[in-house]
């Protein structure tokens, strides 16, 4: 059976953010009470790796996926995160074909297969979003010279994502994902007098 050489995908990621945990340091008075505001810092931060989607067309070849770069940018365009702007990650994990099992099991003869759209998801393993830039995006949460509330304006960080590897046949492929928001924010503040 020719199972043609149709390749459509398209991918989407979304859920990734950086948490920061900031704590707002105050001078200690001789007295022991809170005196002057002396800066702001970030004190932890959680990240969140978000999720791969792709809608697999129905006939389309799958791929398997060997490499993933990453080009992080700011809202407006320009690199993120210095000589960490760029990160690339050795990757394993298959896409699956467009084509299904009659009874929704992933093993059948492929002339039993139908074609049929399909929606992967991957939460797991996904280590697109570095240290290095999470670090940078909690860091963009304070200024040092303001007392940090829950609404600080943090930086707006993007992912720009190719996925490269080969398709069923192995052809070699790409499918890239433009702009990916990482959602940056300060989610808890605490104050300090030292």
């Amino acid at each position: 059976m020719n199972i043609g050489q149709g390749f459509q995908m398209t991918p989407s990621f979304d859920g990734a953010t950086v948490a920061a945990n900031v704590v707002n340091v105050y001078a200690k008075n001789a007295d022991g009470s809170r005196g002057a505001y002396l800066g702001s810092q970030v004190k932890s931060y959680t990240v969140t790796q978000g999720r791969l989607n792709v809608a697999v067309r129905e006939g389309s070849l799958g791929m398997t996926v060997k490499q993933v770069n990453v080009k992080y940018t700011d809202a407006s365009g320009n690199p993120f995160g210095g000589e960490y702007s760029t990160f690339n990650v050795s990757s394993a994990f298959n896409i699956p074909e467009g084509f299904v099992c009659p009874d929704g099991t992933n093993t059948c003869d492929f002339t039993q297969k139908k074609a049929q759209n399909v929606l992967f998801s991957k939460t797991e393993d996904l280590y697109q979003l570095s240290e290095q830039i999470a670090i940078a995006a909690a860091d963009t949460c304070v200024d040092g010279s303001t007392v940090v509330g829950t609404s600080a304006a943090c930086a707006e960080v993007r992912m720009n994502i190719t996925l490269s590897g080969t398709d069923s046949l192995g052809a070699p492929r790409t499918i890239n994902i433009p702009q990916a928001q990482v959602r940056v924010y300060v989610s808890t503040v605490t104050d300090e007098v030292r």
